[in-house]
Order: C-alpha cells, then sequence, then structure tokens
C-alpha cells in the first residue's frame, strides 16, 4: 500500500545507535510512513534489534542481505519503497519527530522534486551540540533549475550534498533511473548529489535544523575526514565519475554554459590545489601520477579551458597544467622551477605542483 514517505535506513553494526534512530523514526508526527531498515549483513546485535522493530511497529520492514555496502543497501531500500517521497537516515544519527511532516509539507507546497532542511551535528562521545557541524540554510525555493546560471545563493549549493538531510520526490528518481553508485564505498552522498543536478528543475530549503547529525564516533569513515578532510583521489573520482554522466545524459554542455561544472571543478578540485595558504595533499608519486591522469580525463570530457568561463590568470595556468600530459623536463629546467617554487603566492604554487606532477619522470 502506499504511503506519504519511505525512510530508508542502510544498517551494518550499528547495535548501539539502533534504539534511539528508530525511536525517533516511529515518533514521527506524520504517521503515513514506512520505515525499510536494510541490514547490510550486519555481524553483531544489530539485526535482532531492528526485527524487534519489525514486531513492535507495522510500519517498520527489515531486509536481511550480504553485506554491499552504504550505497548498495539504499539502493535495496528505494526498488522496495512504496512512498510518494522517499528520504534517508543514518541509524547512528536520529531526528527530530516533526522532521518528515515538514519536509512533506514544504515539498508538496512547491511541487519540488528535492526538498532539504537543517542539521544538528553532536558529539558522540557526550552528545554536546557541535557547531562547526552545524547548518542552518536560509529558506528559499529555486524553480527551474535548468536553465539557471549557479551563484553562491543558489539554493542547491545551500541545501549541502548530503543524503539524508532531504526528501525526494520518487517519481522524479524513478524516472532518470537515479540510484547511488555501488562502486563508491566512501563519498557517494556526493556523487548522487552531482547525479541529480543533471535532471532537477525544482528545489526547495528549509532552515530548520531536523536532523541530528553523529560525529566523532569510532570507526566511522568521515571521523578521518573530520580531521585531515576527504583524500583529494576521492574528490578528483567523484568529479570524474559526475562528469561521465553528465555526458551520457547530454547536461554537460549545459552545465558548462551556465557555470555549474565549473562551480563543481573547484570545489572537489581547484580549492585542493590553487590557494596558496594551504598545504598542497601529501600524495606519494604513483598518487600525484595517478591524480595527473585523471585530471587528463576530465579535461578531455569538458574540451579546452577556455570554455569553462571565468577563470583567472593563475587559476587558467592550474587547469592547463593539469590536462596535458606530464612534462620531461631536463636539470637546468628542474632547478629553475625549484627556484621559482619558493615565491610567494600562487606563483610559487603553480611550480610546486608543476615538480610533484613529473616527480615520477
Amino acid at each position: 500500500m502506499a504511503v506519504s514517505v519511505s525512510i530508508i535506513v542502510p544498517c551494518y553494526n550499528v547495535a548501539p545507535y539502533v534504539d534511539a534512530c528508530m525511536d525517533s523514526l516511529v515518533r514521527q508526527t506524520l504517521r503515513d510512513i514506512e520505515i525499510i531498515c536494510v541490514n547490510d549483513g550486519s555481524t553483531d546485535g544489530t539485526p535482532v534489534l531492528l526485527h524487534a522493530w519489525e514486531e513492535r511497529d507495522s510500519r517498520v520492514r527489515v531486509i536481511d542481505r550480504e553485506n554491499g555496502g552504504l550505497s548498495v543497501a539504499r539502493n535495496t531500500g528505494m526498488e522496495l519503497a512504496s512512498g510518494e517521497y522517499i528520504g534517508f537516515v543514518d541509524p547512528d544519527d536520529y531526528v527530530e519527530h516533526s522532521m518528515y511532516a515538514r519536509l512533506l509539507e514544504e515539498a508538496r507546497r512547491h511541487d519540488a522534486e528535492i526538498t532539504g532542511c537543517g542539521y544538528t551535528g553532536f558529539s558522540d562521545g557526550d552528545g554536546m551540540v557541535l557547531e562547526e557541524w552545524c547548518w542552518t540554510p536560509v529558506a528559499g525555493v529555486e524553480e527551474k533549475l535548468q536553465s539557471s546560471v549557479f551563484h553562491e545563493d543558489s539554493v542547491w549549493k545551500r541545501m549541502g550534498v548530503l543524503a539524508w538531510n532531504k526528501l525526494y520526490k520518487k517519481e522524479f528518481l524513478d524516472k532518470y533511473g537515479l540510484r547511488f553508485e555501488p562502486s563508491f564505498r566512501k563519498g557517494e552522498d556526493d556523487v548522487f548529489y552531482l547525479m541529480l543536478l543533471a535532471h532537477a528543475n525544482r528545489l526547495a530549503v528549509i532552515p530548520d535544523r531536523l536532523y541530528w547529525y553523529r560525529k566523532q564516533r569510532e570507526g566511522a569513515i568521515s571521523r578521518a575526514w573530520e580531521e585531515c578532510g576527504c583524500p583529494c583521489t576521492l574528490d578528483v573520482e567523484r568529479l570524474v565519475h559526475a562528469t561521465v554522466y553528465w555526458k551520457k545524459v547530454g547536461w554537460l554542455d549545459s552545465g558548462l554554459e551556465r557555470g555549474w561544472v565549473l562551480h563543481a571543478l573547484w570545489y572537489y578540485l581547484l580549492k585542493r590545489l590553487v590557494p596558496a595558504h594551504k598545504p598542497l595533499p601529501h600524495l606519494s608519486g604513483e598518487e600525484w601520477e595517478w591524480l595527473h591522469g585523471k585530471c587528463q580525463e576530465w579535461f578531455s570530457l569538458v574540451g579546452n579551458v577556455e570554455r569553462l568561463g571565468k577563470l583567472d590568470k593563475w587559476e587558467t595556468s592550474f587547469c592547463h597544467l593539469l590536462g596535458c600530459p606530464a612534462e620531461h623536463p631536463g636539470w637546468m629546467a628542474r632547478i629553475r622551477w625549484k627556484l621559482l617554487s619558493h615565491r610567494r603566492g600562487r606563483r610559487g604554487r603553480y611550480y610546486t605542483l608543476r615538480m610533484f606532477l613529473t616527480a615520477h619522470k
């Protein structure tokens, strides 16, 4: 039987957190929901707890499957969902009791394909709110996204790349076959979000912090990223994957023309390499070679650098460097580059990167 919202909860070895998460879901003020818990091959007490909730509340459904990763678990839930809208909750988090009623109200009011809200980050250790991990977006609605030019105040950007602070119209997801990419065992939310960008047309966001996001949890993938940031190689891999998809569905040219692709390039690559005040990623020679190859692949997809739009002199130089094959400098050139790498600003940064990209030669 169809319901208003299907909430998908992918679970793997999260026994200490399941009850708090599930309690927040079954107590939703929106009663017209189904809760699909996908047990992704857990080896702890997670399955027992989930099935206890299934017996307690008829809206809870538990799917047991072999471990396949977060993306596969979410996709499994999406295939079984009967809701008009779909939401995702990570099992170590919990939500406000009004979350899905508020998101559904906003989604229906604007007939939005994607509706987002704010969230509160809190410490797993002592439960303290971590303001640096909180998000209170400015409310807004964006229509005709496919014909809009990217701007910093875009509703799309205000919503963030996370999968779980949103409500998605199921008809929209099914129409374009939008699912999580199983090949990404980390950073899958970004890839999914970038794929949505090629199709979404009407978005809405509310400022309410309705999702509670657990941070500093031992064993969580995000724990290392909190301290060191997402690996640069993963960022580039996500950018390339998304761009291949954009080209496949015929959105790449429009994205280039309207500045969305340039924004993605800056967010997933250039901001890690261009700013002179930030350290360059710590990569081995083989990793720099791999990254350079991926960058060449990306620039071959989008064409010449001039298609990207507004880039200053040094940003253009960095793009040309990343998009061209590795050089084979002689010893005189290497000495010159090393001297120039000590210059301040982006000139020194450029020659430092130039040396890194040829270090394996």
